[in-house]
Protein backbone atom coordinates (compact mmCIF):
# COMPACT_ATOMS: atom_id res chain seq x y z
CA UNK A 1 0.00 0.00 0.00
CA UNK A 2 1.40 3.69 -0.86
CA UNK A 3 1.07 6.69 0.74
CA UNK A 4 1.27 10.27 1.61
CA UNK A 5 4.68 11.41 3.44
CA UNK A 6 3.50 13.28 6.36
CA UNK A 7 6.12 15.31 6.91
CA UNK A 8 7.57 14.96 10.31
CA UNK A 9 9.09 18.42 10.88
CA UNK A 10 12.74 19.11 11.59
CA UNK A 11 13.45 22.34 12.06
CA UNK A 12 17.16 22.43 12.69
CA UNK A 13 19.65 22.90 9.95
CA UNK A 14 23.31 24.23 9.82
CA UNK A 15 23.41 27.72 10.15
CA UNK A 16 25.82 29.40 8.12
CA UNK A 17 28.03 32.33 8.71
CA UNK A 18 29.79 33.97 5.88
CA UNK A 19 33.57 35.18 6.29
CA UNK A 20 36.96 34.81 4.87
CA UNK A 21 39.77 33.34 6.83
CA UNK A 22 43.06 31.58 6.22
CA UNK A 23 44.03 28.35 3.99
CA UNK A 24 42.62 25.39 5.44
CA UNK A 25 44.86 22.46 5.64
CA UNK A 26 42.41 19.15 5.09
CA UNK A 27 43.02 16.42 2.53
CA UNK A 28 39.76 15.64 1.19
CA UNK A 29 39.48 11.89 0.21
CA UNK A 30 39.63 11.22 -3.30
CA UNK A 31 36.78 8.13 -3.42
CA UNK A 32 34.63 10.58 -1.57
CA UNK A 33 34.69 13.84 -2.41
CA UNK A 34 31.81 16.57 -2.90
CA UNK A 35 31.11 17.34 -6.17
CA UNK A 36 31.33 20.93 -6.12
CA UNK A 37 34.74 21.52 -6.89
CA UNK A 38 33.78 25.53 -6.49
CA UNK A 39 32.66 25.08 -3.04
CA UNK A 40 35.58 22.85 -1.77
CA UNK A 41 38.44 24.90 -2.78
CA UNK A 42 36.55 28.43 -1.29
CA UNK A 43 36.65 26.39 1.74
CA UNK A 44 40.10 25.22 1.39
CA UNK A 45 40.89 28.76 0.47
CA UNK A 46 39.56 29.87 4.28
CA UNK A 47 35.96 30.68 3.52
CA UNK A 48 33.89 29.66 6.89
CA UNK A 49 30.87 29.36 5.03
CA UNK A 50 32.11 26.85 2.41
CA UNK A 51 34.21 25.07 5.20
CA UNK A 52 30.87 24.71 7.31
CA UNK A 53 28.48 23.41 3.56
CA UNK A 54 31.39 20.92 3.35
CA UNK A 55 31.35 20.06 6.93
CA UNK A 56 27.50 19.54 7.13
CA UNK A 57 27.72 17.52 3.80
CA UNK A 58 29.93 14.46 5.49
CA UNK A 59 27.65 15.24 8.64
CA UNK A 60 24.66 14.27 7.19
CA UNK A 61 26.04 12.40 4.29
CA UNK A 62 24.35 14.49 1.52
CA UNK A 63 25.80 14.20 -1.49
CA UNK A 64 28.64 12.25 -0.28
CA UNK A 65 29.32 9.07 1.59
CA UNK A 66 28.35 10.24 5.39
CA UNK A 67 31.29 10.26 7.26
CA UNK A 68 31.60 11.96 11.19
CA UNK A 69 35.21 11.81 10.93
CA UNK A 70 35.13 14.11 7.77
CA UNK A 71 32.70 16.20 9.04
CA UNK A 72 34.84 16.59 12.40
CA UNK A 73 38.36 17.72 10.45
CA UNK A 74 36.47 20.68 9.32
CA UNK A 75 34.26 21.66 12.57
CA UNK A 76 37.60 21.50 14.67
CA UNK A 77 39.92 23.69 12.41
CA UNK A 78 37.02 26.12 12.02
CA UNK A 79 35.90 26.18 15.44
CA UNK A 80 39.57 26.70 16.56
CA UNK A 81 38.92 30.09 14.61
CA UNK A 82 36.09 30.60 17.06
CA UNK A 83 33.49 29.44 14.77
CA UNK A 84 30.51 29.58 17.15
CA UNK A 85 28.24 26.87 14.39
CA UNK A 86 31.14 24.79 14.45
CA UNK A 87 32.11 25.11 17.58
CA UNK A 88 28.12 23.28 18.52
CA UNK A 89 28.73 20.84 15.97
CA UNK A 90 31.88 19.31 17.91
CA UNK A 91 30.22 19.47 21.12
CA UNK A 92 27.31 17.55 19.57
CA UNK A 93 29.89 15.00 17.92
CA UNK A 94 31.29 14.59 21.49
CA UNK A 95 27.94 14.56 23.29
CA UNK A 96 26.64 11.96 21.03
CA UNK A 97 29.91 9.95 20.34
CA UNK A 98 30.01 10.42 16.83
CA UNK A 99 33.32 10.35 15.23
CA UNK A 100 35.06 11.35 18.41
CA UNK A 101 34.79 9.35 21.93
CA UNK A 102 31.75 10.54 24.17
CA UNK A 103 32.49 13.21 26.80
CA UNK A 104 29.54 14.97 28.36
CA UNK A 105 32.74 17.42 29.92
CA UNK A 106 33.96 18.19 26.55
CA UNK A 107 30.97 18.16 24.71
CA UNK A 108 30.00 21.03 27.59
CA UNK A 109 33.26 23.08 27.02
CA UNK A 110 32.20 23.08 23.19
CA UNK A 111 28.71 24.31 23.94
CA UNK A 112 29.72 27.07 26.41
CA UNK A 113 31.93 28.57 23.71
CA UNK A 114 29.36 28.47 21.15
CA UNK A 115 26.27 29.66 23.90
CA UNK A 116 28.78 32.49 24.87
CA UNK A 117 29.59 33.73 21.09
CA UNK A 118 25.62 33.29 19.78
CA UNK A 119 24.39 35.35 22.80
CA UNK A 120 26.67 37.80 22.29
CA UNK A 121 26.18 38.36 18.38
CA UNK A 122 22.28 37.69 19.01
CA UNK A 123 22.28 40.63 21.35
CA UNK A 124 23.89 42.85 18.80
CA UNK A 125 20.87 42.14 16.17
CA UNK A 126 22.41 38.77 14.36
CA UNK A 127 19.40 37.04 13.48
CA UNK A 128 21.52 33.46 12.58
CA UNK A 129 22.70 33.57 16.00
CA UNK A 130 19.40 33.95 17.67
CA UNK A 131 18.31 31.21 15.41
CA UNK A 132 20.95 28.52 17.21
CA UNK A 133 20.63 29.93 20.12
CA UNK A 134 16.95 29.22 19.94
CA UNK A 135 17.89 25.90 19.33
CA UNK A 136 20.27 25.46 22.13
CA UNK A 137 17.29 26.42 24.38
CA UNK A 138 15.04 24.02 22.49
CA UNK A 139 17.08 20.83 23.33
CA UNK A 140 18.76 21.89 26.71
CA UNK A 141 22.32 22.14 25.71
CA UNK A 142 24.70 23.75 28.07
CA UNK A 143 21.36 25.61 28.92
CA UNK A 144 18.14 24.19 30.84
CA UNK A 145 15.95 23.08 28.58
CA UNK A 146 13.51 26.29 28.00
CA UNK A 147 11.38 25.44 24.94
CA UNK A 148 9.49 29.11 25.61
CA UNK A 149 12.55 30.85 25.91
CA UNK A 150 13.81 29.10 22.08
CA UNK A 151 10.45 30.62 21.16
CA UNK A 152 11.61 34.37 21.90
CA UNK A 153 14.84 33.90 19.97
CA UNK A 154 12.87 32.38 17.04
CA UNK A 155 10.48 35.16 16.77
CA UNK A 156 12.89 37.87 17.31
CA UNK A 157 14.38 36.66 14.26
CA UNK A 158 11.36 36.06 12.36
CA UNK A 159 9.96 39.23 13.13
CA UNK A 160 13.33 40.54 11.57
CA UNK A 161 12.46 38.70 8.71
CA UNK A 162 14.55 35.60 8.55
CA UNK A 163 13.37 32.59 6.06
CA UNK A 164 14.42 29.70 8.87
CA UNK A 165 13.06 31.44 11.82
CA UNK A 166 9.97 31.89 10.65
CA UNK A 167 9.59 28.59 9.27
CA UNK A 168 11.06 27.09 12.78
CA UNK A 169 8.32 29.25 14.35
CA UNK A 170 5.49 27.76 12.04
CA UNK A 171 6.91 24.31 13.51
CA UNK A 172 6.78 25.32 17.28
CA UNK A 173 3.13 26.45 16.41
CA UNK A 174 2.25 23.22 14.25
CA UNK A 175 3.59 21.12 17.30
CA UNK A 176 2.54 23.35 19.99
CA UNK A 177 6.27 23.64 21.52
CA UNK A 178 7.17 26.40 23.57
CA UNK A 179 3.52 28.10 22.29
CA UNK A 180 0.45 27.22 22.66
CA UNK A 181 -0.91 25.03 19.39
CA UNK A 182 -2.17 26.95 16.56
CA UNK A 183 -2.47 25.63 12.75
CA UNK A 184 -3.26 29.17 11.90
CA UNK A 185 -0.14 30.89 13.37
CA UNK A 186 1.78 27.72 11.75
CA UNK A 187 0.09 28.81 8.09
CA UNK A 188 1.19 32.61 8.96
CA UNK A 189 5.11 31.79 9.63
CA UNK A 190 5.43 29.22 6.63
CA UNK A 191 3.86 31.42 3.80
CA UNK A 192 6.02 34.18 4.99
CA UNK A 193 9.38 31.76 4.73
CA UNK A 194 7.26 30.10 1.61
CA UNK A 195 7.18 33.20 0.14
CA UNK A 196 11.25 34.01 0.61
CA UNK A 197 11.75 30.30 -1.43
CA UNK A 198 12.46 28.28 1.88
CA UNK A 199 11.74 24.35 0.37
CA UNK A 200 11.03 23.19 3.78
CA UNK A 201 8.21 25.53 4.83
CA UNK A 202 6.86 25.36 1.11
CA UNK A 203 6.57 21.50 1.49
CA UNK A 204 4.95 22.12 5.10
CA UNK A 205 2.53 24.73 3.38
CA UNK A 206 1.27 22.13 0.64
CA UNK A 207 0.82 19.57 4.12
CA UNK A 208 -1.39 22.34 5.62
CA UNK A 209 -3.84 22.70 2.51
CA UNK A 210 -3.48 19.24 1.79
CA UNK A 211 -4.84 17.78 4.71
CA UNK A 212 -6.66 21.23 5.66
CA UNK A 213 -4.73 22.56 8.79
CA UNK A 214 -5.07 25.83 9.49
CA UNK A 215 -6.27 26.63 6.56
CA UNK A 216 -8.90 25.54 3.85
CA UNK A 217 -8.19 22.52 2.30
CA UNK A 218 -6.87 22.90 -1.44
CA UNK A 219 -5.11 19.83 -3.20
CA UNK A 220 -4.51 22.46 -5.56
CA UNK A 221 -2.29 24.76 -3.56
CA UNK A 222 -0.75 21.66 -1.92
CA UNK A 223 0.35 20.67 -5.12
CA UNK A 224 1.48 24.49 -6.29
CA UNK A 225 3.44 24.79 -3.29
CA UNK A 226 4.87 20.94 -3.23
CA UNK A 227 5.82 21.48 -6.93
CA UNK A 228 7.57 24.74 -6.07
CA UNK A 229 9.77 22.74 -3.15
CA UNK A 230 10.34 19.72 -5.10
CA UNK A 231 12.18 21.80 -7.81
CA UNK A 232 14.49 22.92 -5.15
CA UNK A 233 15.47 19.01 -4.55
CA UNK A 234 13.20 18.67 -1.39
CA UNK A 235 12.97 14.95 -1.04
CA UNK A 236 9.45 15.20 1.22
CA UNK A 237 7.93 17.78 -1.35
CA UNK A 238 9.16 14.74 -4.19
CA UNK A 239 7.15 12.46 -2.17
CA UNK A 240 4.05 14.09 -1.99
CA UNK A 241 3.94 15.59 -5.28
CA UNK A 242 4.69 11.82 -6.59
CA UNK A 243 1.65 10.90 -4.62
CA UNK A 244 -0.37 13.86 -5.80
CA UNK A 245 0.14 12.31 -9.29
CA UNK A 246 -0.16 8.74 -8.06
CA UNK A 247 -3.36 9.82 -6.99
CA UNK A 248 -4.71 12.27 -9.35
CA UNK A 249 -4.83 14.83 -6.29
CA UNK A 250 -4.81 18.40 -7.58
CA UNK A 251 -3.39 17.39 -10.86
CA UNK A 252 -3.90 14.76 -13.91
CA UNK A 253 -2.94 11.24 -12.94
CA UNK A 254 0.52 10.51 -14.32
CA UNK A 255 2.01 7.12 -12.93
CA UNK A 256 4.94 7.44 -14.75
CA UNK A 257 5.66 11.37 -13.51
CA UNK A 258 4.67 9.71 -10.22
CA UNK A 259 7.41 6.91 -10.53
CA UNK A 260 10.01 10.20 -11.40
CA UNK A 261 9.42 11.79 -8.20
CA UNK A 262 9.40 9.07 -6.13
CA UNK A 263 12.89 7.66 -7.34
CA UNK A 264 14.42 11.60 -7.23
CA UNK A 265 12.92 11.34 -3.55
CA UNK A 266 14.21 7.84 -3.04
CA UNK A 267 17.22 7.97 -3.80
CA UNK A 268 17.59 10.82 -1.19
CA UNK A 269 16.83 8.39 1.18
CA UNK A 270 13.29 8.92 1.18
CA UNK A 271 11.66 5.76 3.39
CA UNK A 272 7.74 6.88 1.87
CA UNK A 273 9.47 7.46 -1.46
CA UNK A 274 11.38 4.13 -1.24
CA UNK A 275 8.46 1.91 -0.38
CA UNK A 276 5.88 3.86 -3.05
CA UNK A 277 8.77 3.24 -5.40
CA UNK A 278 9.19 -0.54 -4.57
CA UNK A 279 5.09 -0.84 -4.84
CA UNK A 280 5.22 0.81 -8.29
CA UNK A 281 7.88 -1.96 -9.54
CA UNK A 282 6.06 -4.34 -7.87
CA UNK A 283 2.59 -3.73 -9.47
CA UNK A 284 3.69 -2.34 -12.85
CA UNK A 285 2.56 1.21 -12.11
CA UNK A 286 4.59 3.59 -14.19
CA UNK A 287 7.28 1.28 -15.07
CA UNK A 288 7.58 -2.13 -15.85
CA UNK A 289 7.24 -4.75 -13.56
CA UNK A 290 10.34 -5.81 -11.58
CA UNK A 291 9.65 -7.56 -8.50
CA UNK A 292 13.85 -7.82 -7.62
CA UNK A 293 13.54 -3.56 -7.96
CA UNK A 294 10.31 -3.98 -5.68
CA UNK A 295 12.72 -6.14 -3.06
CA UNK A 296 15.19 -3.85 -2.93
CA UNK A 297 13.78 -0.26 -2.34
CA UNK A 298 11.46 -2.44 -0.03
CA UNK A 299 14.19 -3.20 1.77
CA UNK A 300 16.10 0.47 1.71
CA UNK A 301 12.96 1.66 3.14
CA UNK A 302 12.48 -0.75 5.95
CA UNK A 303 15.89 -0.53 7.14
CA UNK A 304 14.87 2.93 8.07
CA UNK A 305 12.30 1.59 10.17
CA UNK A 306 9.32 1.79 7.36
CA UNK A 307 5.99 0.22 8.54
CA UNK A 308 4.28 -0.29 5.64
CA UNK A 309 7.41 -1.56 3.64
CA UNK A 310 8.01 -4.08 6.39
CA UNK A 311 4.30 -5.31 6.18
CA UNK A 312 5.13 -5.36 2.42
CA UNK A 313 8.33 -7.93 2.84
CA UNK A 314 6.32 -9.93 5.51
CA UNK A 315 3.70 -10.73 3.00
CA UNK A 316 6.40 -12.03 0.87
CA UNK A 317 8.04 -14.77 3.77
CA UNK A 318 11.18 -11.89 3.78
CA UNK A 319 12.01 -10.89 7.41
CA UNK A 320 15.51 -10.51 7.42
CA UNK A 321 15.85 -6.99 5.38
CA UNK A 322 19.22 -5.80 6.62
CA UNK A 323 21.39 -8.16 4.27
Amino acid sequence: MKKLHLITLSVFSLILSACGGRKIDITIPDNNCPSDKELVEKALQGDEQAGLQVAQMYYDGNGVIQDYTEAIKWYRVLSEKGNPYAQYYMGLCHDEGRGLEASLTKAMEYYKQCFLELKSRAEKGDKEAMLYLGKMYSLGKYVTKDKAAAVKWYREAAEGGDAKAQYTLGVCYEEGSGVAQSYPEAVKWYRQAADQGHAEAQCALGTCFEVGNGVEASATEAVKWYRLSAEQGNADAQCNLGYCYDEGVGVEKSPTEAVNLYRLSAEQGNATAQNNLAYCYEYGTGVEKNMEEAIKWYKKSAKQGDEGAIANLKAKGINDYNE
